[in-house]
């Protein structure tokens, strides 16, 4: 089976053919772009632009809402197939899906702490580091006397940097911190939508 599909408005794949159990994206060069058509027996152009076998992928994902399709493949490679409109993209993903059936297909609502995994990360480090300094600010206020030792670019050196700056200035920063870190929480799951996986 093969196929392809021409995306005008896309920057970064133009073009994304499937052939021969290979997914092809990118921008050849117009010429080439406006001959082909369903007849075309020619395709050699398809050498110069980014290929993807299905023997090297491990997961797909098409989320609703988004406008891109996510082929995870490699060892830890990541590449997206951008494609605004709706209909084409489900097109697409229906197309691999019923081009590989050794793919299982699987759709599901991601859980809240799945989706956004780095944000609840920074808002532990962040927190952890803060109290670290806090406490270390509390202490050094009531006379307690601490000293870097070695280059001073370790975590400790960092939260002992930190600490300096008093109680009320960490406890600013760390306000300011969250406010960014909730905002951008907020906004992730905001995006938060059915997602349609194929997995090997």
């Amino acid at each position: 089976m093969q196929k392809f599909w021409k995306i005008s408005d896309s920057k970064s794949n133009k073009l994304i053919f499937i052939k021969d159990k290979t997914i092809y994206k990118g921008n050849p060069i117009q010429e080439e772009l406006n001959r082909l058509n369903s007849e075309s027996t020619n395709l050699s152009f398809l050498e110069n632009i980014f290929s993807i076998p299905y023997s090297y992928i491990k997961e797909i994902q098409n989320q609703s809402g988004k406008n891109e399709i996510k082929i995870f493949f490699g060892n830890d490679s990541e590449e997206e197939l951008i494609i605004k409109d709706k209909n084409t993209k489900n097109a697409i993903f229906e197309f691999i899906k019923q081009d590989n059936p050794n793919f299982k297909y699987s759709s599901e609502l991601p859980s809240v702490l799945k989706y956004a995994k780095p944000q609840f990360f920074a808002l532990l480090f962040m927190t952890g580091i803060f109290l670290w300094s806090l406490y270390l600010a509390i202490q050094m206020e009531s006379g307690v006397e601490y000293s870097i030792i070695g280059s001073g670019r370790s975590i400790t050196g960092i939260v002992l940097f930190l600490a300096n700056f008093g109680i009320v200035k960490n406890i600013i920063g760390y306000v300011i911190i969250l406010l960014i870190i909730i905002f951008s929480l907020t906004k992730r799951l905001k995006s938060r939508s059915e997602m349609e996986i194929l997995k090997r």
